[in-house]
């Protein structure tokens, strides 16, 4: 299992680093937190940078990164699947272009959450993670742009390390972003949503059938 919230900061600094934006995300992350970059290696410049290299080129002779670029393409395609199309469309706007935003933000949480569980090491987990994003921005830019809602994601990475998070805290989160703070039928929909895509993830992660060392 890896740190959820360095991969998410990965991901977006490959972004950033793509379409020149998030400029902050750079300055925090640096090169050296981001070394594998969908077709791209670049190693950190240190003993330990080598020690990568070598694993990286282990993992792509066995065939398993392009496994984990199949996989991160495979969650892009899952994702778009599962909000609104027309969240694609810079227009859309009111309290069910919220509703979808903020579902689109949960989902990328839970594509970051299996990658993080069921990822067998960084270098596939980053591979696959980096081409979802990759995937998003070149398909579809505007839903990219949704994913981006760094102040939201951040709360679900926050429960996730809290002690205190309640088995229905997820549900609570996506209502209280939705403006629906109380209202069980959104907690139930955010719960509802998080539990039926996370299966299905987990599900796809499972049938990648990586190369074990």
């Amino acid at each position: 299992m890896f740190e959820l919230g360095f991969l998410f900061l990965a991901g977006m600094t490959f972004l950033a680093a793509k379409n020149r934006v998030l400029p902050g995300l750079l300055a925090v992350a640096g090169d050296e937190d981001m070394k594998i970059a969908g077709d791209s290696f670049r190693p950190a410049p240190s003993d330990a940078g080598e020690v990568e290299a070598k694993v990286y080129l282990e993992q792509k002779s066995s065939g398993n990164v392009e496994k984990a670029r199949g996989l991160g393409r495979q969650f892009a395609l899952a994702l778009r699947e599962r909000v609104a199309e027309s969240l694609n469309d810079p227009a859309f706007k009111g309290e069910a272009a919220t509703q979808e935003h903020h579902k689109a933000v949960l989902y990328s949480y839970v594509i970051n959450r299996v990658i993080a569980d069921l990822s067998p090491n960084s270098i596939l987990a980053q591979t696959a993670l980096n081409v979802f994003y990759d995937d998003l921005e070149d398909e579809t830019p505007v839903l990219a742009d949704h994913v981006r809602d760094m102040a939201a994601y951040s709360l679900y990475i926050l429960c996730e390390r809290s002690e205190t998070c309640v088995d229905d805290e997820i549900g609570r989160i996506y209502a209280r972003l939705c403006g629906e703070e109380n209202s069980l039928e959104r907690i139930e929909e955010g719960n509802r949503c998080y539990r039926e895509f996370y299966h299905l993830c987990s599900r796809l992660h499972q049938q990648t059938d990586y190369v074990q060392a």
